[in-house]
């Protein structure tokens, strides 16, 4: 006799909380795919990528992978639930009432999850799509079994061995108060029929094939995310992405869950043990090298940037020249396209804005736009003015409007996530999949890979404005700063105004392309990794977003005015040295998301 037909106790407070508990810890995995989704679904982000798929139209492939995902927390949950454990709790009617009423209580509410976020961000098509997904399940989830019965009932008659499968898995009675669950183990409760079931002609059932079609295709997106994870969340987009992960990845969380309580492993505290233990060795996130990179020494210094500023800004006479250095502040992709957008609006508009521009000083998402605007500086004119008719800042506008989010999220939710459990490192970063994603974006539009390119080379043209992108030394919270152009040692202004300051490229030994350079300011936590660099085979450092120093870019951009009025005249300087130096008019524009301090008539 099995323990649940000898165990039975009154429906007590204590009973009840002891039936829901042991049901929510068998659908752990449905839940925790379910509050991931309720995170992002209610965060900002969220809201702003369910936006994003309504203007583009793609609001039912929004809605049917919601369903699908919805369904999978729902159906792996009621599968788990059907299966005998060992020891079940001693109120069978507590037990059974949560065995049937916790999973539709999960899938219903992914779908009103779903709804609500659509209706806060008034999409008014995808909260009725997803109300109308949420009514389907529910007329599924209470009257499927009657009506597979009757069906069942008719298909009986049938002499074939496939119907006769098909029939059986339909034959399943109601979840009354004393039911015991159907099956054996996780084998029967998927109905993949033992060897002596086989030779006698019985097949998989239905839902074996389902959850091996989930599986594979677990599998093939996992392939994918791994191989092109900017292809993948180009694609799909990273709402879609997540929805597909979550309900293909089911299936095998399902498994390990029930191997877990039948062997009574603490799944979740060995999942967390096995992740802290593999931190310690298996941090893939190593900040790429540029291909072909050029000596980080070969860079001219600021100083002889500065003298070349002055070589193509010479005054006819002896007046005073505007002295332009930007700095532009963090705020994610916002930031990136609002900071493009303002120098591009510049670029169109003040004839001799680059010209007059010695420095771009930027933070975080700040330094991602000054990064595509600068890349856009040297792609040829001519092929600019094809590719980009309508001018620099469309041009900006067009490479940053593109999604990100996917390929982050492909990259993310395959070969990050494995490489969290996983001791050594060897899967892909996702911090090289949204740089990746920058340059087919950069690529696509301008028709030039220049964003894939080294930064050093920005110091070889003369004249064109300079990058200072800085992040933060994560090792010790000081400000780190990748730029084309060195801090000169033997330099005693130089010295002096960057004293507080770090060479990114000098500490780091190597040259960087000039997407990854930004991402290097722009590492915000938790969406993407620290940068990792090494020194003869082990870690020698690790530096995040710029912003968790300082979030305007006005501390670089504040020494390297430092820095030109100790070598130009600026205009609180004496009689002597306006007589001897080159005069100048420092500028300071500042960009920020929220206010713009833009002094465009300036820029003569």
């Amino acid at each position: 006799m099995s323990q649940t037909a000898i165990s039975r106790s009154a429906p007590t407070l204590a009973a009840w909380l002891h039936a829901f508990t042991f049901c929510l810890s068998r659908s752990r995995f449905s839940v925790i795919v379910l509050i991931a989704g309720l995170a992002l679904l209610l965060s900002d982000q969220g809201r702003d990528v369910l936006t994003a798929y309504a203007e583009d139209n793609k609001t039912a492939r929004v809605a049917l992978a919601a369903a699908f995902w919805a369904f999978s927390i729902w159906g792996w949950s009621r599968l788990l639930l059907d299966v005998r454990y060992d020891e079940l709790p001693s109120c069978m009617s507590c037990y059974n009432w949560c065995r049937k009423w916790l999973p539709r209580l999960l899938g219903a509410s992914a779908f009103l999850v779903v709804a609500f976020s659509a209706y806060q961000t008034d999409q008014a098509l995808l909260a009725w799509w997803a109300l109308g997904g949420f009514a389907v399940f529910l007329v599924l989830v209470i009257w499927r079994r009657p009506a597979a019965r009757k069906l069942a009932s008719l298909l009986s008659k049938s002499s074939g061995a496939s119907l006769r499968t098909l029939v059986r898995s339909l034959e399943k009675g109601d979840i009354g108060p004393e039911s015991e669950p159907p099956y054996a183990n996780f084998r029967d409760m998927l109905g993949i029929p033992g060897r002596d079931s086989r030779l006698a002609g019985e097949g998989w059932e239905l839902r074996a094939l389902i959850a091996l079609a989930m599986f594979l295709m677990f599998l093939g997106l996992a392939a994918l995310g791994n191989i092109v994870p900017v292809w993948l969340g180009n694609k799909a987009g990273p709402l879609i992405l997540f929805f597909l992960w979550g309900a293909t990845w089911l299936p095998l969380g399902s498994w390990m869950s029930y191997v877990a309580d039948k062997h009574g492993v603490p799944l979740i505290s060995l999942l967390v043990v096995v992740s802290l233990v593999s931190s310690y060795t298996n941090d893939n996130h190593e900040i790429r090298h540029a291909e072909g990179g050029k000596a980080v020494d070969s860079r001219p210094s600021v100083t002889k940037a500065l003298n070349a500023w002055s070589e193509a800004n010479k005054p006819a006479g002896n007046e005073a020249t505007p002295f332009v250095v930007v700095a532009t502040a963090g705020g994610g992709i916002r930031a990136a396209y609002w900071t493009a957008t303002v120098l591009g609006d510049l670029h169109d508009h003040a004839d001799r804005f680059p010209q007059r521009t010695f420095a771009l000083s930027g933070v975080s998402g700040g330094s991602v736009g000054a990064t595509v605007y600068r890349a856009l500086l040297d792609v040829p004119p001519e092929q600019l003015r094809t590719r980009c008719p309508k001018g620099m800042m469309d041009c900006a506008q067009r490479i940053l409007g593109n999604d990100f989010l996917g390929p982050l999220t492909a990259a993310l939710l395959y070969p990050d996530l494995a490489q969290r459990f996983w001791p050594m490192p060897m899967f892909p970063d996702r911090a090289a999949a949204l740089e990746k994603s920058w340059e087919a974006s950069f690529d696509e539009v301008s028709g030039d890979d220049r964003l894939n390119g080294s930064l050093v080379a920005l110091g070889d043209r003369a004249g064109a404005p300079s990058l200072f992108l800085n992040a933060t030394w994560s090792d010790n919270g000081r400000r780190i700063v990748a730029s084309n152009l060195r801090y000169a040692k033997n330099n005693q202004d130089e010295t002096e105004s960057f004293v507080r300051s770090n060479d990114e490229l000098a500490v780091l030994g190597y040259d960087l392309r000039l997407s990854t350079a930004a991402h290097n300011s722009a590492r915000f936590p938790f969406v993407s990794p620290p940068g990792m660099w090494k020194h003869e085979g082990k870690i020698a450092g690790r530096l995040q977003d710029g912003g968790l120093f300082e979030n305007y870019g006005a501390e670089t951009a504040l020494e390297i005015l430092d820095l030109a009025c100790r070598r130009f005249a600026c205009p609180e300087a004496g009689d002597k040295r306006k007589r001897e130096l080159q005069n100048i008019i420092p500028y300071f524009p500042h960009i920020e998301i929220r206010i713009s301090l833009i002094f465009a008539a300036a820029v003569p």
